[in-house]
């Protein structure tokens, strides 16, 4: 009786061995240590926080640069092309875009 009671306590803590070096691994994959260092060191984590906050202003403002940039392009060829309904609408949305672009600080 007594040797079936060791061997589940031996299956047992083989078993839990073995999700602990599972957990272990995925820990180590997953860089937690990293994580709870950056954790513990908060004028670090600002740093990484505001330098991250920046780049994605920069990115975003250079992406609507290029999206806007290509919509007045699509819009200038547009007009061009002399579409009767929205060919006028097109043509004082351009106008006012390009006297903008010569005068920045017109309001």
């Amino acid at each position: 009786m007594q040797d079936n009671q060791q061997i589940t306590l031996d299956d047992r803590v083989s078993v839990l061995s073995e999700q602990v070096e599972r957990l272990a691994i995925h820990m180590e994959k997953a860089n937690f240590a990293d994580y709870v260092q950056l954790l513990n060191r908060p004028r670090r984590m600002i740093f990484y926080s505001l330098v991250g906050g920046i780049a994605r202003g920069v990115g975003l403002g250079i992406g609507f640069s290029v999206l806007g940039a290509t919509l007045v392009y699509l819009l200038q060829k547009l007009q061009l092309l002399g579409l009767p309904l929205i060919g006028d609408y097109i043509a004082e949305l351009v106008r006012i875009v390009q006297s903008n672009l010569g005068n920045p600080y017109v309001r």
